[in-house]
């Protein structure tokens, strides 16, 4: 299909500008009970889904499940991280920035899955469904290269994406003498390699997520950092808040990505009170960013076996707490 007019796109309209839930990280086991979480973000007021594209098999990937819990007014940031990262447990070689030739080529296929999606919703609904799909630099400097990452990044913008946009998110770079969370390329290595495409940033841009960029630095500093720099060279497409702690929780060991919600007044971010993520760090986050198009929320709720109330209060909370920010900016 050919891609719809920026302008005609309801997403492009600042008045529909909400924020977005990774609903994957929210929902529980159950398919019962993860529809109702899903009824529950629409009752909420979510603008939308970061949407995780999981390996194939997953029952989120089918027709009916999305008919069943995607409002059809929701804009969708694809995020491939779901894959990504099941996929380095078996294959360490995976991703964009392989330089091993299969390897790169099933992180391709991946992407290529996300685009199949994002052409399917939009010939379904006749307008952009898919704002933007997530894509990120593994493997990283352990077995990849960036001139691989160049090249993945070419062939994807090569394609018919039904006019998503293509985001590199930043995940926490590899640190010498540090076992990483994620370790791919640093920051400053990204953004070389997407201005060195000369493209506007609403076709290839970067994505931050503070919980990541936190981790890197140890801190919420190197956070404050990232998404200053990523502002001022003019390529940030989306914000997405998740938290992080130097402290073991109930989410895990100190400095993993595990999604720590914020912490705040709310009783329902009481057991989060150990996040680095709080109303200040967001509302920095958001000045920094300025006018981003894409803010969005990934939180994961302890315990695991919790009921979708608390879930959905949790949600509730966090979005009254980003939302409050974006009132202040």
């Amino acid at each position: 299909m050919s891609e719809p007019t920026p302008g005609a796109d309801p997403a492009q309209d600042p008045a529909r500008r909400g924020t977005l839930v990774a609903g994957y990280m929210l929902a529980p086991a159950d398919p019962a009970g993860e529809e109702e979480l899903f009824a529950g973000l629409a009752d909420l007021g979510v603008a939308g889904l970061e949407h995780a594209l999981p390996p194939e098999g997953s029952r989120s990937l089918e027709p009916g499940w999305l008919e069943r819990n995607v409002r059809p007014e929701w804009d969708l940031l694809v995020s491939l991280v779901p894959t990504v990262v099941p996929r380095l447990t078996t294959d360490p070689a995976y991703g964009l920035s392989s330089t091993d030739p299969g390897a790169r080529a099933r992180a391709l296929a991946d992407v290529a899955r996300a685009r199949d999606l994002a052409l399917s919703l939009a010939d379904g609904s006749g307008r952009r469904r898919v704002v933007g799909i997530e894509l990120h630099s593994a493997p990283g400097p352990r077995a990849g290269s960036l001139d691989a990452l160049a090249r993945s990044l070419e062939e994807v913008l090569s394609w018919d994406l039904a006019g998503a946009e293509v985001v590199l998110e930043h995940c926490d770079a590899l640190v010498p003498g540090r076992t990483p969370a994620k370790g791919f390329w640093p920051l400053e290595e990204e953004i070389a390699l997407v201005q060195g495409f000369g493209l506007p940033a609403d076709r290839l841009g970067t994505g931050f997520n503070w919980g990541r960029s936190a981790i890197e630095g140890r801190g919420p500093a190197l956070a404050l950092e990232h998404v200053r720099t990523l502002a001022a060279e003019g390529l940030l497409r989306s914000v997405v808040f998740s938290g992080a702690t130097g402290e073991e929780s109930p989410w895990s060991p100190a400095w993993a990505d595990t999604h720590i919600p914020p912490r705040g007044d709310d009783p329902a971010l009481a057991i989060s009170a150990p996040s680095l993520l709080g109303p200040e760090e967001v509302l920095e986050a958001l000045r920094a960013a300025g006018d981003v198009p894409h803010v969005g929320l990934k939180v994961a709720v302890r315990p695991e076996d919790a009921d979708v109330a608390t879930r959905l209060a949790v949600a509730r909370a966090c979005l009254a707490l980003v939302e409050q920010a974006r009132a202040l900016v």
